[in-house]
């Protein structure tokens, strides 16, 4: 048996671990947050629109079809299998998203708060922007719940 450094140990120690299940919802309360966050921004931004609110909604209602269908299933089917394929049981509190994941996540968060800031996009397009994306996010972090309740504890079969 190789001895580890008394470093590795201690660091080993100090990891933030939880259960891999908790991951899921750790997930979920994320990208909950930023659906919460994006909703606000639509609840200010669809009613200042030059269209009816209905027009408004029933617009961000098919941008959420095309957001969450093209980009959001596949991402949060992503960072499912990855929690589910993590080799140990008790994973750093973090390791829901990849550290990509979290300058990605940081750049848009970024670009999001320029974009509302000094209103980089027209009017009456961020309220149906922020309504699809809103409601996208939403979509993703009840993915992550359903995934949690259903997580048998057990790592699939077709992980590498």
């Amino acid at each position: 048996m190789i001895k580890q450094p008394k470093v590795t140990n201690t660091l080993l120690k100090l990891k933030p671990s939880v259960p891999r299940r908790w991951l899921f919802y750790i997930a979920a309360a994320v990208w909950g947050f930023a659906a919460y966050r994006v909703l606000v921004l639509a609840l200010r931004f669809a009613p200042a629109s030059p269209f009816p609110l209905w027009e408004v909604i029933l617009l961000g209602a098919v941008g959420f079809i095309v957001f969450f269908n093209f980009v959001f299933l596949k991402v949060s089917r992503k960072y499912i299998r990855r929690i589910s394929c993590l080799k140990s049981e008790n994973p750093c509190f973090f390791a829901f998203f990849g550290w990509k994941s979290y300058l990605l996540i940081s750049v848009m968060a970024s670009m999001g708060i320029l974009f509302a800031r000094f209103h980089l996009m027209p009017m009456f397009l961020q309220g149906i922007f922020y309504l699809a994306l809103g409601f996208s996010l939403l979509i993703s972090a009840l993915m992550f719940i359903n995934a949690g309740i259903f997580y048998s504890g057990k790592r699939p079969e077709d992980c590498e």
